[in-house]
């Protein structure tokens, strides 16, 4: 699992090997790299067999699941009329790969301290890494954009926002590893393990702020707060009275010019951005002109291939929209950006309840769902091999096995028994 995220966070596992050539060409993008598939197919191999092991029952999954299966479903119908079809299966196949991840980390004893662990371990593999890089060695950690010439630092990864989002996914986690309860743990040890969080948090910081990635600042900064504030039960209890009061305040004041105004001011005084969002607004006109089907779209990121990728690459030095809700419509059409909107409400939904209830993992659940809505209005994670997309499917997905009672309902059983009274027990649908 470790390395799986691992994988997510870096540059291609090709490149450190240089196996293959033309990293970040419209050619090796759409062409791919048989070492990579190798090794993302050996991983979800493994990953299939543990939850063989384990007697994952699919349909359970499935019926917990049902908006997640519906997305995944569609997108793995629309290699039917993708350009290229047998690219869009080997890509639908490694976007399966975080599913099956995912139930990995689900399918433990503990499955929260699981999910914590995979990834605060990855953050100590990929945060050190890329600030040695950055300070000691830039042939590594740092490189030139293609089309501006403008020096980036990097780290692990290829670019500037792709080091942003991995900074971003591990500073949610290991603040709220650090703001937990301990483990009962020897003294000097939960000391140690404190520290070693606490220099990682603050090498997280530095690397965002040397990465220079607006929107994952941002986010950071909206993501983290709201994880801190939801630890208060008052506002844990009325997330869904406030998230009313924001869609309903923001829809009457939007025609005041008020809610513009609001944005404006985020976007050039807080981020330090134009108003196009450093010429996305203009670039995202040219790509809705070409799609090819509004119904349906291109087929599982199927927009970005042969001749039509060589074009806009060619002309504009992008291969993606910037923009995760276009890129949706793009490859999916109305009825994918649909799927999406359905996904996203129901994973918000869940969240809702789980927070009235108390849940601890709500909190980091909730906060990464909104980073993700937020996130893909400037950037394109959803579908992706990312860790943003990665994280979302880890606190939306739920699985229970029927066969074995829920821990909840022992504890309220042994509860009972012992005369010791609790709140009752999340609902089946609540749970993640």
């Amino acid at each position: 699992m470790v390395a799986w995220i691992t994988l997510l966070g870096s540059r291609p596992v090709s490149t450190w090997f240089s196996v293959g050539g033309g990293e970040g060409s419209a050619e090796s993008y759409d062409e791919g790299n048989p070492f990579e598939r190798s090794v993302y197919f050996v991983l979800i191999l493994h990953g299939v067999i543990v939850l063989a092991r384990r007697g994952v029952r699919l349909r359970e999954v499935i019926a917990a699941n049902g908006w997640l299966f519906a997305f995944f479903l569609f997108w793995g119908l629309s290699i039917l009329w993708a350009d290229a079809s047998f690219v869009a299966f080997k890509r639908w196949i490694k976007d399966l790969g975080n599913v099956v991840m995912v139930l990995v980390v689900l399918t433990d004893g503990k499955p929260m301290e699981a999910m914590k662990a995979v990834f605060v371990r990855s953050a100590m593999v990929l945060l050190p890494i890329s600030v040695l890089f950055i300070r000691f060695y830039p042939e590594f950690g740092r490189t030139y954009h293609v089309w501006t010439g403008e020096m980036m630092y990097t780290g692990v990864t290829t670019h500037k926002n792709s080091l942003g989002v991995v900074v971003l996914v591990s500073l949610m986690f290991l603040v709220w590893d650090f703001t937990s309860p301990p483990a009962p743990l020897a003294r000097a040890r939960a000391r140690l393990s404190r520290l070693g969080e606490l220099s990682l948090i603050l090498m997280g910081g530095w690397l965002l702020i040397k990465a220079g990635s607006a929107t994952a600042t941002g986010c950071a900064v909206v993501g983290l707060s709201l994880m801190l504030l939801l630890s208060w039960k008052a506002l844990r209890t009325r997330v869904g009275a406030i998230e009313f009061i924001a869609v309903a305040g923001t829809l009457l004041l939007w025609p005041t010019g008020i809610a513009q105004g609001v944005l404006d001011f985020f976007i050039v005084d807080v981020l330090g951005r134009d108003l196009t969002l450093t010429s996305r607004t203009d670039v995202w006109p040219m790509l809705l002109g070409k799609a090819d089907n509004a119904l349906v779209g291109s087929g599982f990121n199927s927009f970005w291939t042969g001749e039509r990728l060589a074009d806009i690459y060619g002309q504009l030095g992008i291969i993606q929209a910037h923009n995760g809700y276009l890129e949706t419509y793009l490859n999916g059409g109305v009825v994918g950006l649909g799927l999406l909107a359905l996904l996203l409400l129901s994973a918000i939904r869940r969240a809702n309840v789980q927070l009235a209830q108390g849940s601890d993992v709500a909190k980091v659940g909730f906060a990464l769902i909104l980073i993700n809505v937020v996130y893909n209005f400037t950037e394109a994670s959803f579908d992706k091999t990312s860790p943003l997309w990665f994280a979302f499917l880890m606190v939306m997905t739920q699985y229970r096995d029927s066969r074995q009672p829920a821990a909840a309902d022992l504890v309220a059983a042994n509860d009972a028994s012992n005369g010791v009274d609790r709140p009752r027990a999340l609902p089946p649908e609540a749970r993640w």
